[in-house]
Order: structure tokens, then C-alpha cells, then sequence
């Protein structure tokens, strides 16, 4: 199982605060049946340049692999297998950064992008197809479900149209109104994912195991293999 939308890395955004908690977030990741997790920081375009987030994100990464460096052998082999990626804010005209591949997911082509949470503009959307068409690379929707307040219905709909994977959070399926959202955005869509979006080990932590226990119970058989195909394709795809 692969959570590709989480805030592990130590001192990089509003995640995790220290290398302990990070290593506390992975071990709760592991316990939970992730194998594979993927480091995705906020990175935001107006308040940093590209080169300057890599280079702190690097950083971060290696002081967090310093920190697992000092367990055991066993306690090595039980965490999951680590991948750089970034949570991208979206901006006009990202497809001219020469940087853009850097911040995909591990080696693959797919960027986890995060759109406005102000209402949107067909030119935002017309931005994505140039996103794409232009550069090859195709963007995860980062959690759907936090912008439907803000925007009309029919501005989901053309999110749902791109035929791009879309993210939800976890989270929502742990309550009964957020699994009532999440039914009514799997009926009008297809090629759904999930992620913890996880940033630290109480009020916003690693649930992929506790939210796959209710999918079970409560969502149709097909919904929970689509949901695991999805990301399995996602996750052969970071080498």
C-alpha cells in the first residue's frame, strides 16, 4: 500500500517538526501496511524559487535518513521504501518551469498538484491541459474533497472531465459525512485515489489502515479494488 500525499519530512512546511516525529510517522505508516511512502512538502511558487525548495527539501531528507541510519537492521527493514515528491501549489504558466520535473513523484511523471481554494477560472483549467500537453506530465488532483465548499458544482465537474487521478484524503471516509461526500464524488468520477495527507501523529496522522478497515465495511468490493489499482499504478511508476 502507498501513501503519496504526506508531510514527513522534518522542518520543511507545517509537517513534521523534528526527525523523531518523522521517523514516529513513518513507524505508524508501516503499521498500518504501507510499504511505500512519498515525502511531499508544500512547495509554493510565489513564496520560494524551485532551486532553493529542492535544495532545502534535500536537506531534510537526508537529516531524516541520518536519523533512521542510527536503528537496527530489523527496525530498517519494517519502515516503508521512501520517495521525494512535492505537494505543488498551482500558479499561471507552470509549464514553463525548467525545474517541474524535479518535484514529481519519485522518478515518475505525475505531480501532485494543489489547486486554488478560491473560486476557479476556465483559464486555470485551459492551464492544466497546457500543463500537460506541453510538458508531459500528468497531475494527481490533491484532495478533491477540500475544495468543494468553495467552488460550483460545475467546476468539480470539469476537474472530474480531465481524466487525471484525483485524491482524496483518507480521512473523509471516517466519518458519516464525509462518506456521504465521497460517495457522491466516486459516483460522478473514475480513477480516484487515496492518501493520509498526513502531517503529524494526533490531529492529523497516518490513517491509510484505518480508513481501508471502513472501506471494506461500507463501500462495495469494486470501489476498494479500483481505489488499489489505482494507486499500484501510481506506485510501479516512482522508479
Amino acid at each position: 500500500m502507498i501513501d503519496l500525499h504526506t508531510h514527513i519530512l522534518p522542518k520543511m512546511d507545517d509537517g513534521a517538526s523534528s526527525s523523531d516525529l518523522s521517523l514516529e510517522m513513518l513507524r505508524m505508516e508501516a503499521e498500518q501496511g504501507v510499504d511505500t511512502v512519498v515525502l511531499t512538502p508544500h512547495f509554493y511558487r510565489e513564496k520560494e524559487d524551485p532551486s532553493s525548495f529542492l535544495q532545502r527539501r534535500a536537506s531534510s531528507f537526508y537529516r531524516l535518513k541520518d536519523r533512521i541510519s542510527e536503528l537496527s537492521d530489523k527496525e530498517k527493514e519494517r519502515l516503508p521504501e521512501l520517495f521525494l515528491g512535492a505537494e505543488v501549489a498551482w500558479v499561471p504558466n507552470m509549464d514553463e518551469w525548467s525545474e517541474l520535473s524535479q518535484l514529481c513523484l519519485g522518478d515518475s511523471s505525475f505531480l501532485l498538484l494543489e489547486l486554488p481554494f478560491y473560486p476557479w477560472s476556465s483559464k486555470m483549467i485551459d492551464q492544466i491541459y497546457d500543463l500537460m500537453s506541453k510538458t508531459g506530465i500528468t497531475p494527481i488532483i490533491a484532495h478533491l474533497e477540500r475544495y468543494m465548499k468553495g467552488q460550483r458544482w460545475s467546476n468539480i465537474q470539469e476537474i472530474l472531465a480531465l481524466g487525471v487521478p484525483i485524491q482524496l484524503s483518507s480521512g473523509i471516509f471516517l466519518t458519516m459525512g464525509g462518506r456521504r461526500l465521497a460517495k457522491q464524488l466516486l459516483h460522478h468520477g473514475t480513477g480516484f485515489l487515496l492518501a493520509s495527507d498526513c502531517h503529524n501523529t494526533t490531529t492529523r496522522p497516518p490513517n491509510l489502515g484505518n480508513t481501508m478497515a471502513v472501506l471494506k465495511k461500507k463501500f462495495p468490493f469494486s470501489t476498494v479494488l479500483d481505489l488499489r489499482q489505482q494507486a499500484l499504478v501510481i506506485q510501479q511508476q516512482l522508479i
